[in-house]
């Protein structure tokens, strides 16, 4: 059975050659079998077909910024960029195969210890390893409203959250400190912001594209 119907029995011969060994590969890094990582690769495959701005055999982020909207429900532009920060450094405007079935096993998939450390690079923001309280108000405010006393409202938010993460007292939260906490209590996996996409769009994804 074709892995896609709008592929002929050719064009998919030629894509299952190419990516067979990136699915060795990924197979040993994700929580997908060999199947699932076709699929998932071949998701990406009809994206790089469909993106003008790709470039080297790597879609770029405006393409995968559409998928962030309408496949995972993440829409904020604030939250959007830092995830590419946190994947890539910030250094580039496209994202590989590789990325994407990693970023996908993570959202689908991962482990809460694989997404405490991703979260912890999405909040990160100065790739300091340490998350002060000035970069704190940052991410704080940009999950409030803007509106009338929400400075207030943003430093008694922040009071709370470094009584609650700073665990070794030092005015920041390092990465041990939020892992120490999240493992303790893992509803504070996303106390600081939004970082992965939310239950309903998960299981959508994974029925749609997954379930075989």
């Amino acid at each position: 059975m074709n892995l896609d119907a709008t592929l002929d029995t050719a064009e998919e011969i030629r894509f299952l050659s190419k990516v067979s060994g990136l699915v060795k590969r990924l197979a040993r890094a994700t929580h997908f079998t060999h199947q699932e990582l076709e699929v998932v690769l071949l998701v990406y495959y009809k994206m790089l077909k469909n993106d003008p701005d790709a470039t080297g055999g790597q879609i770029s982020r405006q393409q995968l910024t559409t998928v962030f909207d309408t496949a995972f429900g993440i829409t904020d532009t604030a939250v959007i960029r830092r995830i590419y920060a946190a994947l890539d450094g910030g250094n580039s405007s496209h994202v590989s195969m590789e990325t994407w079935a990693r970023l996908v096993s993570l959202y689908v998939r991962g482990t809460l210890e694989e997404k405490i450390a991703y979260c912890y690079r999405v909040y990160d923001i100065q790739r300091e390893g340490m998350i002060r309280r000035d970069f704190l108000m940052v991410l704080m405010r940009g999950c409030m409203r803007q509106e009338e006393g929400v400075d207030e409202a943003v430093k008694d938010v922040v009071d709370i959250l470094m009584t609650r993460l700073d665990a070794d007292r030092d005015g920041a939260i390092s990465f041990e400190d939020y892992r120490k906490s999240v493992l303790g209590t893992p509803l504070l996996l996303e106390c600081l912001g939004q970082a992965l996409p939310d239950r309903i769009h998960v299981e959508a994804f994974a029925t749609t594209f997954l379930a075989r």
